[in-house]
């Protein structure tokens, strides 16, 4: 169960003891339990707020279309959102926490970011998806960030144009394919959907699913590789991080590419941090329907710049033989 749904639940139990104790009259046995019971509750509100559960767990409800009330789940339906929604969570955890997103095969960080189907609970019908036996606390933590993150860009492709952009900028572009299945397979199934995380409920029905398979059915992923001169920052050699900093532009920071291998991103980080190289990006841009796009870079590959092609500016900053000290 959700931090959410739990404590709705003692909430619940807990304006019930309250209305009994209101109700029952003053008894010197039964008095006092039910106070103890009602402070015991609150305890436990308190408790669950300020330290929530760290196991990841979502819980997805559904009601009228592939759902029959509370008795069952059209089969292909589940499929469709189950494969969609794992792939989504693993995408983004990857992308954020392990560094390069691999197209095709395994991810980085996959067998962190598994789910489990753990419950179905009642209440229209439910999927239940956690992991219920946490040994990482820090894995625990990121997946269920990830999770979160998840949550609030569905909420994002359903509000407006402007908060779905705001909101794809944070993700890698390889989300955006398992969210389009995602939205598509609520679409094509008329019902409403219910999506909870953490503390964070969100609940969308038949019409605003419809707003949200629009929106990003309209946005297009597009890669290209193109040459950028700059500054190299360096690298995160856990993380797998690269900054930039252009002649032109704003810094960047990505991911190198899967294809370079570890003994050739150390020997960059070790010869070229601080210096001007040509790199080579591989560069895929998200355009919503607004036009607005968002570019994210991977690099595949830096060379130095030779002194001789420092720009003007640099090379007049260096002192002539006249301005140098005599010795």
């Amino acid at each position: 169960m959700t931090p959410l749904r739990k404590r709705q639940s003692l909430q619940a139990e807990l304006a019930g003891l309250k209305s009994l104790l209101k109700r029952t009259p003053e008894h010197r046995l039964a008095s006092p339990m039910l106070r103890n019971r009602i402070a015991t509750v609150e305890l436990s509100i308190r408790t669950l707020e300020e330290h929530p559960p760290l196991a990841p767990c979502t819980e997805l409800f559904f009601k009228s279309g592939p759902a029959l009330d509370s008795e069952g789940l059209e089969a292909t339906f589940t499929s469709g959102v189950l494969s969609s929604y794992q792939n989504m969570v693993t995408n983004h955890y990857s992308a954020k926490n392990c560094g390069a997103l691999r197209r095709s095969g395994r991810r980085r960080g996959e067998r962190d970011a598994q789910l489990y189907l753990t419950a179905l609970p009642r209440g229209s019908f439910g999927l239940q998806l956690s992991q219920p036996h946490v040994q990482d606390f820090a894995i625990a933590q990121n997946l269920s960030t990830a999770m979160l993150d998840i949550s609030h860009l569905v909420e994002a492709s359903v509000e407006s144009d402007q908060a779905f952009e705001a909101a794809i900028a944070n993700f890698n572009p390889r989300v955006v394919t398992p969210l389009l299945n995602f939205v598509t397979t609520l679409h094509s199934s008329g019902g409403d959907c219910r999506l909870i995380t953490g503390f964070h409920e969100m609940a969308l029905n038949a019409e605003q699913i419809t707003q949200a398979y629009n929106r990003v059915m309209d946005a297009k992923t597009d890669e290209n590789t193109s040459t950028m001169r700059g500054v190299f920052g360096g690298m995160l050699t856990i993380s797998w991080e690269f900054d930039l900093r252009p002649e032109q532009g704003d810094p960047i920071r990505g991911p190198v590419h899967e294809e370079v291998d570890e003994e050739t991103a150390i020997g960059w980080n070790l010869h070229l941090t601080g210096k001007r190289v040509e790199a080579t990006l591989l560069e895929t841009t998200v355009t919503t329907r607004t036009g607005k796009k968002k570019p994210s870079y991977e690099l595949r590959d830096i060379k130095p710049l030779e002194a001789q092609q420092l720009p003007p500016s640099s090379a007049a900053a260096q002192p002539t033989d006249e301005e140098k000290p005599k010795s």
